[in-house]
């Protein structure tokens, strides 16, 4: 596979890369309290795939390699995408993209 001349369109064609997608689903639960006339608080909870789901991607050929000199070269036959998140380790073979559950916690004054 070589990487169309620039300002042309390849000849791949659609959905030729097949996977199992990726499952992800966020929750964002907020709540406001009105302390005096000008002063409100507001808690948020922000809940990061609170399924837990994995997401793996195919060990043979990933293509989420970060900062590898393949994907950065012009002239390389390696099609690339920079699929992988910052909080998984691109060198990973299964993992795709995604991490575990996360929580994030907050709280916000408005005055």
């Amino acid at each position: 596979m070589i990487p169309p001349a620039l300002g042309t369109f390849g000849t791949s064609p659609r959905n030729n890369f097949r996977d199992s997608g990726i499952r992800n689903l966020d929750l964002s639960v907020t709540k406001g309290w009105k302390l005096r006339e000008r002063l409100t608080a507001q808690f948020r909870a922000e809940f990061f795939n609170i399924f837990n789901h994995p997401n793996f991607t195919n060990p043979y050929g990933s293509s989420n390699g970060f900062g590898s000199g393949l994907y950065d070269d012009p002239s390389s036959t390696v099609l690339g995408c920079g699929c992988a998140t910052p909080d998984q380790a691109g060198g990973n073979p299964v993992l795709g993209s995604g991490g575990n559950r996360a929580v994030q916690l907050g709280l916000k004054l408005i005055f």
